[in-house]
């Protein structure tokens, strides 16, 4: 009885935080959400410019893809992050206009670093 109980004790407990965490995001105006969801974008942003970087180093024959494609489609997805972040400061945002703007332009960054072989 007591192992059912320690292999159950974890999982309940990881139910019960994901829950507070769910009370807590629905406890969030669309504006916070939103903002949330722009620091998500740079951070991804961030660790796939990274991750170019040293797969760059590893990989110097994918210098002039990483120069000529790459960083200038990163340049885009900052671009349209900035002008998001511009947008939230006149008034607030949805998710939905943040995903609107910013989406398609990181999926374009992840599309290149997958070909480039950067991403698997």
């Amino acid at each position: 009885m007591k192992k059912k109980l320690l292999i159950l004790l974890p999982i309940i407990l990881a139910l019960v935080a994901c829950a507070g965490v769910q009370e807590k995001w629905n406890k969030l105006t669309p504006d916070e959400k939103a903002r949330i969801i722009i620091g998500d974008f740079q951070g991804q942003l961030d660790n796939l410019f990274d991750q170019g970087k040293a797969y760059v180093v590893a990989h110097p024959d994918k210098q002039e893809l990483w120069k000529t494609k790459a960083i200038p489609a990163f340049s885009v997805a900052n671009q349209s992050l900035a002008s998001v972040i511009t947008l939230g400061k006149t008034k607030p945002l949805t998710p939905d206009q943040v995903y609107a703007v910013v989406q398609a332009n990181v999926n374009a960054v992840v599309t290149l670093l997958t070909q480039m072989g950067v991403i698997k």
